[in-house]
């Protein structure tokens, strides 16, 4: 059965030393100066300013050497956020991030460069921006499969391919790998893939 080709960010599934997560969530702020919307799944960075009593967060920027603090995986008591399921552009924004480098992330590849085989993990990869949606409320941010490689200036580590009903393994296109992040804001050094 072929893969569904429908993006969704990335979604918190684990650690890699297998402990909870669950306390490594931490609130960021989106001023409304800031004119991206930001979605459920998308990767953010810190930018060194504060407001509102939190540390600042954008979009990040896809492609290698671009650091990333962690995934969106909810929104802070904002109105405007409650009632549109996502961080609408130039509003305050109270950002809720897995900022933890040991978590672990299921991420769609976008089988641009051809679908990621089975035997790429291990190896490091790229993500991909892509626009989310203000219907669906979900993420476009993919894994980028033209970038496969063991470079340590790439932004995530691919660990192992999801086995679920709705994953086709690797190999084919769309398929869903379980990742870390590489290029992490938040102490680890960057690894070459293996």
């Amino acid at each position: 059965m072929a893969n569904v080709n429908a993006p969704f960010g990335a979604r918190l599934v684990g650690s890699l030393t297998g402990s909870p997560i669950s306390g490594t969530i931490k609130t960021y702020s989106a001023p409304s100066s800031y004119a991206t919307n930001m979605f459920i799944g998308d990767p953010v960075v810190v930018t060194g300013a504060r407001s509102d009593g939190y540390q600042n967060v954008n979009v990040a920027t896809a492609g290698a050497t671009n650091r990333i603090t962690g995934f969106i995986v909810g929104f802070g008591p904002t109105p405007g956020i409650v009632s549109l399921g996502y961080g609408a552009a130039s509003t305050v924004r109270y950002v809720q991030v897995c900022d933890n480098p040991e978590a672990l992330w299921e991420l769609q590849e976008d089988a641009v460069g051809g679908a990621i085989a089975e035997a790429s993990i291990g190896l490091n990869v790229d993500l991909v921006s892509g626009s989310g949606s203000t219907f669906t409320k979900k993420s476009g941010w993919m894994i980028d499969s033209s970038t496969v490689a063991t470079g340590a200036t790439l932004q995530m580590t691919i660990r192992d391919i999801v086995t679920r009903v709705d994953n086709d393994a690797g190999g084919t296109a769309y398929a869903k790998f379980i990742c870390s992040i590489n290029l992490s804001t938040n102490g680890l050094s960057p690894l070459a893939g293996i």
